[in-house]
Protein backbone atom coordinates (compact mmCIF):
# COMPACT_ATOMS: atom_id res chain seq x y z
CA UNK A 1 0.00 0.00 0.00
CA UNK A 2 2.51 2.57 1.01
CA UNK A 3 4.45 1.56 -2.47
CA UNK A 4 1.58 2.44 -4.57
CA UNK A 5 1.49 5.68 -2.17
CA UNK A 6 4.81 6.41 -3.17
CA UNK A 7 3.98 5.84 -6.97
CA UNK A 8 0.75 8.19 -6.83
CA UNK A 9 3.08 10.66 -5.52
CA UNK A 10 5.54 10.65 -7.55
CA UNK A 11 3.29 10.72 -10.76
CA UNK A 12 1.18 13.35 -9.58
CA UNK A 13 4.32 15.38 -9.19
CA UNK A 14 5.17 14.80 -12.30
CA UNK A 15 2.42 15.52 -14.41
CA UNK A 16 2.83 18.89 -12.07
CA UNK A 17 6.28 19.31 -13.52
CA UNK A 18 5.12 19.18 -16.98
CA UNK A 19 2.44 21.11 -16.53
CA UNK A 20 4.56 24.04 -14.40
CA UNK A 21 7.18 23.69 -17.37
CA UNK A 22 4.50 24.21 -19.93
CA UNK A 23 2.32 26.79 -18.34
CA UNK A 24 6.09 29.08 -17.89
CA UNK A 25 6.88 28.24 -21.63
CA UNK A 26 3.40 29.86 -22.78
CA UNK A 27 3.49 32.69 -20.17
CA UNK A 28 7.13 33.52 -21.62
CA UNK A 29 6.04 33.54 -25.26
CA UNK A 30 2.60 35.82 -24.52
CA UNK A 31 4.94 38.12 -22.59
CA UNK A 32 7.38 38.25 -25.12
CA UNK A 33 4.96 39.05 -27.84
CA UNK A 34 3.58 41.98 -25.53
CA UNK A 35 6.11 43.79 -23.94
CA UNK A 36 7.37 45.29 -27.44
CA UNK A 37 4.28 47.34 -28.13
CA UNK A 38 3.88 48.14 -24.30
CA UNK A 39 7.32 49.30 -24.24
CA UNK A 40 7.40 51.64 -27.33
CA UNK A 41 4.62 53.60 -25.23
CA UNK A 42 7.06 54.70 -23.14
CA UNK A 43 10.45 54.66 -25.59
CA UNK A 44 8.57 57.23 -27.73
CA UNK A 45 6.74 59.01 -25.06
CA UNK A 46 7.36 62.57 -23.80
CA UNK A 47 9.01 61.97 -20.98
CA UNK A 48 11.92 59.82 -22.39
CA UNK A 49 12.20 62.45 -25.07
CA UNK A 50 13.04 65.03 -22.10
CA UNK A 51 14.87 62.40 -20.61
CA UNK A 52 17.99 64.63 -18.93
CA UNK A 53 15.24 67.48 -17.79
CA UNK A 54 13.31 65.38 -15.65
CA UNK A 55 13.63 65.41 -11.88
CA UNK A 56 14.35 62.33 -9.50
CA UNK A 57 10.70 62.46 -8.74
CA UNK A 58 9.66 61.91 -12.06
CA UNK A 59 12.06 59.45 -12.86
CA UNK A 60 10.24 57.82 -10.28
CA UNK A 61 6.52 58.08 -11.79
CA UNK A 62 7.13 58.39 -14.78
CA UNK A 63 9.61 55.92 -16.24
CA UNK A 64 10.23 53.58 -13.87
CA UNK A 65 7.00 52.60 -12.27
CA UNK A 66 5.46 52.49 -15.65
CA UNK A 67 7.84 50.14 -16.68
CA UNK A 68 7.12 47.76 -14.09
CA UNK A 69 3.47 48.22 -14.72
CA UNK A 70 4.43 46.74 -18.22
CA UNK A 71 6.26 43.73 -16.76
CA UNK A 72 3.04 42.72 -15.07
CA UNK A 73 3.70 44.04 -11.77
CA UNK A 74 0.63 45.83 -9.69
CA UNK A 75 2.75 49.38 -8.20
CA UNK A 76 -0.50 50.64 -6.75
CA UNK A 77 -0.57 47.75 -4.29
CA UNK A 78 1.65 48.48 -1.45
CA UNK A 79 1.85 45.09 0.05
CA UNK A 80 3.38 43.97 -3.99
CA UNK A 81 5.09 46.86 -4.75
CA UNK A 82 6.96 48.19 -1.55
CA UNK A 83 8.08 51.42 -1.24
CA UNK A 84 11.03 52.40 0.73
CA UNK A 85 12.06 55.39 -0.58
CA UNK A 86 13.63 57.89 2.16
CA UNK A 87 14.65 55.37 4.51
CA UNK A 88 18.18 54.25 4.66
CA UNK A 89 20.60 54.61 1.61
CA UNK A 90 21.70 50.86 1.32
CA UNK A 91 17.86 49.89 1.58
CA UNK A 92 16.26 49.32 -1.55
CA UNK A 93 13.53 52.03 -3.35
CA UNK A 94 10.93 49.22 -3.85
CA UNK A 95 10.88 45.31 -3.10
CA UNK A 96 8.14 43.50 -5.66
CA UNK A 97 7.11 40.65 -2.87
CA UNK A 98 4.89 37.30 -4.22
CA UNK A 99 2.38 36.81 -1.31
CA UNK A 100 -0.04 33.17 -0.99
CA UNK A 101 -2.56 33.47 1.38
CA UNK A 102 -1.77 36.90 3.24
CA UNK A 103 1.91 34.66 3.57
CA UNK A 104 4.94 36.01 2.01
CA UNK A 105 6.05 33.80 -0.56
CA UNK A 106 8.63 35.49 -2.63
CA UNK A 107 10.84 38.70 -2.72
CA UNK A 108 11.03 38.50 -6.53
CA UNK A 109 12.43 41.71 -6.92
CA UNK A 110 14.65 44.91 -5.07
CA UNK A 111 14.76 48.02 -7.49
CA UNK A 112 17.24 51.09 -6.44
CA UNK A 113 16.98 54.11 -8.37
CA UNK A 114 21.40 55.54 -8.94
CA UNK A 115 21.47 58.64 -11.15
CA UNK A 116 24.24 56.57 -13.22
CA UNK A 117 25.26 57.52 -16.51
CA UNK A 118 25.59 55.34 -19.75
CA UNK A 119 29.49 54.96 -19.66
CA UNK A 120 29.06 53.38 -16.03
CA UNK A 121 27.91 50.50 -18.06
CA UNK A 122 29.84 47.80 -19.82
CA UNK A 123 27.67 46.00 -22.21
CA UNK A 124 30.46 43.65 -24.02
CA UNK A 125 31.48 42.69 -20.21
CA UNK A 126 28.30 43.26 -18.48
CA UNK A 127 29.51 44.91 -15.72
CA UNK A 128 28.91 48.01 -13.76
CA UNK A 129 31.37 50.95 -12.94
CA UNK A 130 30.05 52.11 -8.90
CA UNK A 131 31.69 55.35 -9.36
CA UNK A 132 27.76 56.56 -9.17
CA UNK A 133 26.05 55.43 -6.01
CA UNK A 134 26.02 52.87 -3.17
CA UNK A 135 28.48 49.89 -3.96
CA UNK A 136 26.86 46.08 -4.60
CA UNK A 137 28.64 44.83 -1.75
CA UNK A 138 26.57 46.80 0.73
CA UNK A 139 23.11 46.88 -1.69
CA UNK A 140 23.12 43.03 -2.02
CA UNK A 141 24.57 42.37 1.65
CA UNK A 142 22.74 39.29 2.69
CA UNK A 143 21.10 40.84 5.64
CA UNK A 144 18.91 42.32 4.41
CA UNK A 145 19.03 41.92 0.83
CA UNK A 146 16.39 38.93 0.69
CA UNK A 147 15.48 39.11 -3.27
CA UNK A 148 15.74 36.81 -5.99
CA UNK A 149 17.05 40.09 -7.95
CA UNK A 150 18.48 43.20 -7.34
CA UNK A 151 17.47 46.01 -10.65
CA UNK A 152 19.55 49.03 -10.31
CA UNK A 153 18.22 51.79 -12.65
CA UNK A 154 18.85 55.47 -13.99
CA UNK A 155 14.96 55.04 -15.39
CA UNK A 156 16.05 54.53 -18.69
CA UNK A 157 18.74 51.58 -17.90
CA UNK A 158 17.69 48.28 -16.40
CA UNK A 159 20.56 46.16 -14.76
CA UNK A 160 19.03 42.70 -13.37
CA UNK A 161 21.80 41.13 -11.10
CA UNK A 162 20.91 37.89 -9.48
CA UNK A 163 21.09 36.99 -6.32
CA UNK A 164 23.88 34.69 -6.78
CA UNK A 165 26.35 36.92 -8.35
CA UNK A 166 29.17 38.08 -6.40
CA UNK A 167 28.67 41.65 -5.71
CA UNK A 168 32.86 42.11 -6.22
CA UNK A 169 32.58 41.38 -9.66
CA UNK A 170 29.96 44.14 -10.43
CA UNK A 171 28.70 41.59 -13.27
CA UNK A 172 24.55 42.03 -14.20
CA UNK A 173 23.00 39.21 -15.92
CA UNK A 174 20.60 41.25 -17.86
CA UNK A 175 20.58 45.18 -18.89
CA UNK A 176 17.66 46.68 -20.72
CA UNK A 177 18.26 50.33 -22.18
CA UNK A 178 14.35 51.56 -23.09
CA UNK A 179 16.31 54.28 -25.69
CA UNK A 180 17.85 51.27 -27.23
CA UNK A 181 17.25 47.85 -27.26
CA UNK A 182 16.65 44.92 -29.87
CA UNK A 183 13.86 41.80 -30.33
CA UNK A 184 16.71 39.91 -28.47
CA UNK A 185 16.36 42.86 -25.88
CA UNK A 186 12.67 42.80 -25.20
CA UNK A 187 12.93 38.28 -25.30
CA UNK A 188 15.28 38.40 -22.16
CA UNK A 189 12.94 40.96 -20.44
CA UNK A 190 10.46 38.40 -21.18
CA UNK A 191 11.67 36.41 -18.02
CA UNK A 192 11.36 38.88 -15.73
CA UNK A 193 7.88 39.55 -15.85
CA UNK A 194 5.81 38.87 -13.04
CA UNK A 195 3.36 36.09 -14.36
CA UNK A 196 7.27 34.58 -15.36
CA UNK A 197 8.87 35.17 -11.70
CA UNK A 198 6.20 34.51 -9.52
CA UNK A 199 4.92 31.38 -11.07
CA UNK A 200 5.86 28.57 -9.08
CA UNK A 201 5.59 24.58 -8.94
CA UNK A 202 3.88 24.88 -5.79
CA UNK A 203 1.03 26.89 -7.21
CA UNK A 204 0.93 24.11 -10.04
CA UNK A 205 0.86 21.46 -7.50
CA UNK A 206 -2.23 23.33 -5.52
CA UNK A 207 -4.46 23.80 -8.42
Amino acid sequence: MLEIAILLFLIVLMVSWFIYIFCKRVIYKLNKRVLPRNLAIVKNGPYMAKFEELTVEEIRQKLILPMFMILGYNTYDMREFQSFIGRADFLPDYVVKKWDHSKLAKNALSVKYIPFKEDAVDYSNNTYDEKYGAKLSVLMDKLYFKSEYYVLTNGCIYLFFNKNTNPDSRRFEFAFNLKSYSKQDTAWLAYYTKQYLFLELSDVYRA
